[in-house]
């Protein structure tokens, strides 16, 4: 559990962050909510859609997961607006830190998807470079010493991108801008970190309910 996790049933938390996230969803939503949790409860890799719709937690047919994959909409917005509510606020006195980290997505086996480059990806064996996707992630993080963080949101890095642009310029624009934020040792990625943190917007807390 992370050190500044909130006083709530973990059961109500769950049910109201669901709910949530099914409000995410503007266009076939019931499919890819189910698509969702077709993931998370598949009983090993997910390598193919058709495979994933057999899951119990997918309640119709493969044909039906494809649809929701080429014709579903997410409320972007949303959904980090959700996240975001979700994180633990900061203890007294002490400011509310984000990272910024590069992860890879590699697919060297896909004959025709646009835009891939060669990522670094992280073996047994030993780093290896292979085609495919780095995307910039960007995370809340808390000061105590529990390794969870708060996923808020990712954006994919093009080939005519930098890391330093895609940091300062895609997560920026997102509120109020956050107190503290830095870039985990030895990324690409971190070298935008440190102008996003002087960004006029990055991140805003949505605003407490009025009491009664």
């Amino acid at each position: 559990m992370p050190d500044d996790a909130l006083p709530v049933a973990p059961g109500v938390e769950l049910a109201e962050f669901r709910r949530g996230l099914r409000g995410c969803f503007t266009r076939r939503g019931d499919a890819l909510f189910e698509l969702g949790d077709a993931v998370l409860c598949a009983q090993g890799p997910v390598r193919s859609v058709a495979e994933l719709s057999l899951e119990p937690e997918f309640g119709r047919g493969h044909g039906s997961a494809y649809g929701a994959l080429t014709h579903g909409a997410l409320d972007a917005a949303a959904l980090r607006r959700l996240l975001v509510a979700r994180m633990p606020p900061a203890r007294p006195g002490e400011p509310l830190m984000f990272a910024v980290d590069t992860t890879p997505l590699a697919r060297p086996d896909a004959r025709y998807p646009d835009e891939r480059v060669m990522v670094q990806v992280r073996g047994k064996g030993g780093d290896v470079f292979l085609p495919g996707w780095p995307s910039s992630v960007l995370v809340g993080i808390g000061w105590g010493a529990s390794s969870w963080v708060d996923p808020v949101e990712a954006r994919r890095i093009r080939p005519t991108d930098s890391h330093t642009v895609v940091t300062v310029a895609g997560h920026a624009g997102r509120g109020q801008r956050p107190q503290r934020a830095g870039p985990r040792a030895g990324r690409g990625a971190g070298a935008g970190a440190g102008p996003a943190a002087q960004q006029p917007g990055l991140l805003r807390r949505p605003p407490a309910p009025s009491p009664g």
